[in-house]
C-alpha cells in the first residue's frame, strides 16, 4: 500500500474525530447541568427556573445534532480508510460500538424530542425524568466508545483465531472492565462536566456585562460554579488515576511521552 494512501487516512479521521470531539464535552456536561435546573424547577415550581432550563436546552440541542453528524462520519470512515482493520478486530471492536448504538444512542434519540417537544404535554416530574434518561443516554454513548478505545489500547480479553484469521472475544467482562477504558471513562466525562460549566459561565457572565436576561443569568452562573468546582476537583483525582492506568498498562507509551 502506498504510505501516502496511508498518511492521508490518517490525516482525514484525526481532522474528523478532532471535529467531532468539539461537540461531545458539552454535550456530556450540558446534559446534567440541564438535569439539576430542572430539579430545582421542579422542587420549586418557580417559572424563572423553566426559563432558565430551556434557554441551555436550546444550545444543548445544536450542538447535540452537531455532535450525531459528526460521529456519523466517522464511524463511517472505520470502513471506509480501515477497512482490514475493522474486519480484523470487527468481532470485539465493533461489539461496544453496536451496543453504544442500539442502546445508548435509540435510548437519547428517543428522549431527547419529548425533552424539546413535551413541556406543555408532560407534568414536570415526567419531564425532568426525560431529561434525566437523555443525559444517561449521552453518558452511556461515552462509556462503550471509550470501552472500543480502551480495547485498542489495552486489548485485553481476546484471542488471535488462525483459523480465521481474526482477534476473537474471549472474556467479554475483560473488555468491559479494562483498567485503561474505565479510567479514560471517569476522566473524559469529568472533563466534559468542566468544560460544560465554563460554557454556561462564560455565556452567563456575558450576559450579566450586557445587562440581559440578568435572572436568568444570575442563576445559571450558581449553578455552573457548583457544578464546575465539583467537576474540577474530580478531573485532578481521576486524571492522576489515567496517568496511574498508562503506567501500568502502557508502559512504552508512557515512556513515548515522557520523550525516554
Amino acid at each position: 500500500m502506498d504510505p501516502a494512501v496511508v498518511d492521508l487516512s490518517r490525516l482525514q479521521f484525526a481532522l474528523t474525530a478532532l471535529y467531532h470531539f468539539l461537540f461531545v464535552p458539552l454535550t456530556l456536561g450540558l446534559s446534567f447541568m440541564l438535569v439539576i435546573m430542572e430539579s430545582i424547577y421542579v422542587m420549586t415550581k418557580r417559572p424563572i427556573w423553566r426559563t432558565v432550563t430551556r434557554f441551555w436546552a436550546g444550545l444543548f440541542g445544536i450542538n447535540f445534532v452537531l455532535g450525531v453528524a459528526t460521529g456519523l462520519t466517522m464511524e463511517f470512515q472505520f470502513g471506509m480508510n480501515w477497512s482490514y482493520y475493522s474486519h480484523y478486530v470487527g468481532d470485539i471492536f465493533g461489539a461496544p460500538l453496536a451496543i453504544e448504538g442500539l442502546m445508548a444512542f435509540f435510548l437519547e434519540a428517543t428522549f431527547v424530542g419529548l425533552m424539546f417537544f413535551g413541556w406543555d404535554k408532560l407534568s414536570r416530574v415526567g419531564h425532568l425524568f426525560v431529561t434525566f434518561m437523555v443525559a444517561v443516554g449521552t453518558n452511556f454513548s461515552a462509556l462503550w466508545i471509550l470501552i472500543a478505545n480502551g480495547w485498542m489500547q489495552n486489548p485485553v480479553g481476546s484471542a488471535f483465531n488462525p483459523d480465521t484469521m481474526r482477534m476473537e472475544v474471549s472474556d467479554f467482562g475483560a473488555v468491559l472492565f479494562n483498567p485503561v477504558a474505565q479510567a479514560k471513562f471517569v476522566h473524559t466525562v469529568s472533563a466534559g462536566y468542566v468544560i460544560a460549566a465554563v460554557f454556561v459561565l462564560g455565556i452567563s457572565a456575558w450576559y450579566l456585562l450586557k445587562g440581559k436576561h440578568i435572572g436568568v443569568a444570575k442563576r445559571s452562573m450558581t449553578v455552573a460554579a457548583a457544578f464546575g468546582l465539583a467537576s474540577s476537583l474530580s478531573v485532578v483525582v481521576l486524571g492522576d488515576e489515567s496517568g496511574y492506568a498508562l503506567t501500568d498498562n502502557q508502559k512504552m507509551k508512557l515512556a513515548a511521552l515522557e520523550a525516554m
